[in-house]
């Protein structure tokens, strides 16, 4: 009886998923917490009560499963934006598909001598010449996942220093960070939902993310009429008798020296403002990855969506890495 019951026994192989056992719905028993190997053999156990019905269910969801190209939530953005939502717009409005995709690329060139662009569509982007039908169903998705960032909000933590691989032995540099946070946390354009969907379709259009690499700018002493100027702290009392300090000119013209108590004074030579802006644009750009993918995680049907690692501050390696390198010359 156990040799006739095992004769029963199927097999039903796939490419990726190893083996997956199914039994013929005349047994006298159904089999609960059969094992599924993947292809890593790492067991996962499948909780199901049924017969070969069953089976057969588990293999075609296994080859369902195989055959959805995996993307990480930036491709699959790439995709989306540089693939099918430029679909939206294409061509002209009249004649067959074919034969207007076709015409409206030779009416183009011939009243224009040239193809000129186009205005984007409602996705932002620039609809293509040919007519090559809807968008994916998917793409959809992504699209309208892509307009909800436009409700949410990104802020700039307190205490960010976009900046630790530099040395700031003057206080220079956190001092223009200060300065151009105040500014940004003022405006708040950069914490709006409508520059973070800005950002993510310029970004999956040019395939990259935002340039964060910046260079330390150098420093020298603030010049005045080609010499190193000179500075001294006074004191003003105003109109309600209040005492304040002020920085005024430190050098004696009279007596051709500094006066007592005068220092000099440094400053970069070039603003930093542009490399702040690019390391928020990074954060905001990986802040709206990160809640995207959460959002398109499992809703998508020809694309299976795979986590993606996230890195809000690749630049802290660069630190590690000069570390790293003084301690190999140290030794």
């Amino acid at each position: 009886m156990v040799k006739a019951m095992a004769s029963f026994k199927i097999q039903i192989r796939f490419s990726r998923m190893c083996r997956v056992t199914a039994y013929p719905p005349y047994l006298p028993y159904r089999p609960i917490g059969t094992k599924l190997f993947n292809k890593n053999n790492k067991s996962q156990n499948l909780l199901w009560e049924g017969n070969s019905q069953n089976g057969k269910q588990t293999a075609n969801l296994g080859r369902k499963w195989d055959a959805m190209q995996k993307l990480t939530i930036k491709e699959l953005l790439t995709w989306a934006f540089t693939e099918e939502l430029c679909k939206e717009g294409a061509g002209t409005s009249f004649g067959p598909p074919m034969i207007r995709s076709a015409w409206a690329a030779m009416a183009e060139v011939e009243a224009l001598g040239t193809m000129v662009d186009r205005s984007p569509n409602s996705y932002g982007v620039i609809p293509g010449f040919v007519d090559a039908g809807e968008p994916h169903e998917d793409a959809l998705k992504v699209a309208d996942a892509v307009r909800a960032l436009t409700r949410e909000g990104f802020d700039i933590p307190e205490g960010w220093q976009p900046f630790p691989e530099w040395e700031d032995e003057r206080g220079l540099i956190a001092d223009e960070v200060e300065r151009v946070l105040e500014q940004e946390r003022a405006r708040g354009e950069r914490q709006t939902g409508r520059y973070a969907y800005n950002l993510i379709v310029a970004c999956a259009v040019l395939k990259r993310g935002p340039d964060w690499w910046a260079e330390r700018p150098t420093e020298h002493m603030v010049m005045r009429r080609g010499s190193p100027a000179w500075f001294v702290q006074k004191r003003m009392k105003d109109s309600f008798g209040q005492w304040h300090f002020y920085e005024a000119d430190g050098f004696d013209r009279r007596a051709r020296r500094p006066m007592k108590g005068a220092y000099r004074k440094y400053e970069l030579a070039e603003p930093v403002r542009g490399a702040v802006l690019s390391r928020i644009d990074w954060m905001v750009w990986q802040a709206a990855l990160q809640l995207l993918e959460r959002e398109l995680l499992g809703r998508t049907k020809e694309y299976h969506l795979v986590p993606m690692r996230f890195s809000f501050a690749p630049w802290k390696s660069a630190v590690r890495a000069k570390v790293s390198e003084q301690v190999i010359e140290i030794a």
